[in-house]
């Protein structure tokens, strides 16, 4: 994988997860959504696919033309799987804990600070505000910046973000919102990628080296 590419998705994908708790520790009621994705640094700079959640883990879809067609992370074995376009496959470990650090029931997982900074109103949705400052240093051994800083608008009924915008120009938000348990599977290795021609299993997250 390039590192620059990944590094980038990698960022991406950490933004996208729900914030922490230990790995499994996800009380709300699980959900499915679309997803919109708004990253100046990736290509067009928007993309849209379809997002699961779970205390199993979550994985994403991406629609249309793109590298990367998945990324999976399985919140009990810790593993973080990418599948790109060409359905090569890697699997990765997350070493750092910077995946599993935001997989939980609160809105500023993996950061020092947290403020919360009002209430909002999306789709008859009640959202809190929270402003997340100083990622921990398990997001900083990832490649997070330590004035990284993100606005979380978070459904307290879910446990989960609705929409996240970072400092950095990464804007993420779910829409269409079906509450619901996810079926493990959808967790597990993808099964689009068992006619890959390679797969590759390493142990650090790859962007972290």
């Amino acid at each position: 994988m390039n590192k620059l590419i990944g590094l980038l998705i990698f960022a991406v994908v950490v933004a996208v997860l729900a914030p922490p708790a230990s790995a499994g520790k996800y009380t709300g009621p699980g959900l499915s959504a679309d997803l919109v994705i708004r990253d100046p640094r990736l290509g067009s700079g928007r993309y849209t696919g379809r997002y699961h959640f779970d205390r199993g883990g979550y994985r994403i879809q991406i629609n249309g033309r793109a590298r990367f067609k998945s990324f999976v992370f399985n919140s009990f074995h810790e593993y973080f799987i990418t599948v790109g376009a060409n359905k090569k496959m890697e699997i990765d470990e997350d070493k750092h804990g910077a995946l599993t650090l935001q997989f939980g029931d609160t809105p500023c997982a993996g950061f020092n600070n947290a403020f919360n900074v009002g209430t909002d109103n999306s789709a008859g949705r009640e959202l809190q505000v929270w402003r997340c400052e100083h990622p921990k240093q398990a997001l900083r051994d990832a490649g997070f910046r330590q004035g990284y800083r993100v606005t979380v608008w978070y459904d307290s009924a879910l446990k989960h973000f609705i929409r996240k915008e970072a400092n950095n120009g990464v804007k993420i938000e779910l829409k269409k919102i079906v509450p619901g348990r996810q079926p493990p599977a959808m967790f597990d290795i993808p099964t689009e990628s068992a006619a890959a021609a390679t797969t590759r299993r390493i142990a650090d997250v790859e962007t972290a080296e």
